[in-house]
C-alpha cells in the first residue's frame, strides 16, 4: 500500500515538473513571438514615415518593401559572385540632405578605426523639436540576428561579398570594398565567446586565400587575452560594440538597416 501511494506521489512530481518545464518554455516563447511583433511593428511604423512630427528625420519604405539595386548580370545565376546587398545610396534615399551627409561619412569612416570610436549619435539636432532616440539593441525591445546586422552594416559601408571557398570554412564569407581590394575581410559567426587561438587559426586560413583581415560577429564579445596577443588584423563585433555604431546613424537609417538584417538573410549571404 505505501509502495503504492509513493510511485503515485512520484508520477505526481514528474508530472508537475514536467507541466512547469512545459510553461517556462511556452513562456518563453511568448515573450521570443512577443519580441518580435514589437520589433515588426516598431520598424513598420518608422519606415512608413507615421509619426513623422515626432520623428522627422525618418523616411523610406515599409518593412517588406526595403528597395534594394536590381539584381541583374552574373549576380543573379550564382551566389559565388561578388555582389552588395546594400546600397548606401537607396538606403539613404528619402533622407534630408543634412542627415544623408551625416551617415555617408559615418558609414564612410574606415573600419581600421572601430577599436577607437567612441560617442554619440553624428545625426545633427533640429532645435525646438524633440528629438527621437537612438535604437538600441541592448534594452530586449529590438531582436535581429547578430551576424546579419553585421553584414548589413558593412554593406552599406561599401563592402562586396562572395561566399567563401570550401577550403576556408568555416569561415563563411569574403568582404571586399568595391573602391580598395587592399580592403577585406574574411567574415565568421562565433555563437560563443571568441578566443585569441581560434581567432588566429581563422586568420591564417583568410591570409590562405589572399584576404588581410578576419571579421568576426561574436555573440558574447572576445576574451581579454584576444587583444594582448596582438591580433590587429581581428575585428570583433558583438552586441555592446556594434550598439555603440549604430547609435551614431539617425534612427530611421538604423532601423531600415535592421529591418533589411531582419528580411533579407539571403541577399546577406546567410541562407
Amino acid at each position: 500500500m505505501w509502495f503504492l501511494l509513493l510511485i503515485v506521489l512520484l508520477a505526481a512530481l514528474v508530472a508537475v515538473l514536467l507541466w512547469r518545464q512545459n510553461e517556462a518554455r511556452s513562456r518563453v516563447e511568448r515573450e521570443r513571438g512577443e519580441r518580435r511583433a514589437r520589433t515588426d511593428q516598431m520598424l513598420a511604423r518608422v519606415l512608413l514615415g507615421e509619426d513623422r512630427a515626432e520623428r522627422h528625420t525618418i523616411g523610406g519604405g515599409p518593412v517588406t518593401e526595403i528597395r534594394q539595386a536590381p539584381a541583374s548580370g552574373p549576380a543573379t545565376r550564382t551566389a559565388a559572385v561578388t555582389q552588395q546587398p546594400v546600397d548606401v545610396d537607396i538606403l539613404l534615399e528619402g533622407e534630408p540632405t543634412t542627415i544623408a551627409e551625416q551617415a555617408r561619412a559615418q558609414l564612410g569612416r574606415p573600419t581600421t578605426l572601430l577599436s577607437g570610436l567612441t560617442g554619440g549619435s553624428t545625426a545633427p539636432r533640429d532645435e525646438g523639436r524633440p528629438s527621437p532616440p537612438p535604437l538600441s539593441l541592448l534594452d530586449g525591445r529590438i531582436e535581429v540576428p547578430l551576424d546579419a546586422l553585421v553584414l548589413a552594416w558593412f554593406s552599406a559601408r561599401g563592402y562586396l561579398m562572395k561566399r567563401a571557398p570550401e577550403s576556408a570554412k568555416p569561415i563563411a564569407l569574403l568582404m571586399t570594398h568595391r573602391e580598395s581590394r587592399d580592403r577585406n575581410y574574411a567574415f565568421f559567426f562565433d555563437r560563443g565567446r571568441l578566443h585569441a587561438q581560434r581567432a588566429a587559426e581563422l586568420l591564417e586560413k583568410a591570409r590562405a586565400i589572399g584576404i588581410n583581415r578576419l571579421l568576426v560577429a561574436a555573440e558574447h564579445g572576445a576574451d581579454a587575452n584576444l587583444a594582448s596577443a596582438r591580433l590587429r588584423d581581428v575585428l570583433v563585433l558583438d552586441w555592446v560594440s556594434l550598439d555603440r555604431e549604430m547609435r551614431k546613424l539617425d534612427f530611421g537609417i538604423a532601423a531600415k538597416l535592421i529591418a533589411i538584417a531582419r528580411t533579407r538573410r539571403g541577399v546577406l549571404g546567410l541562407a
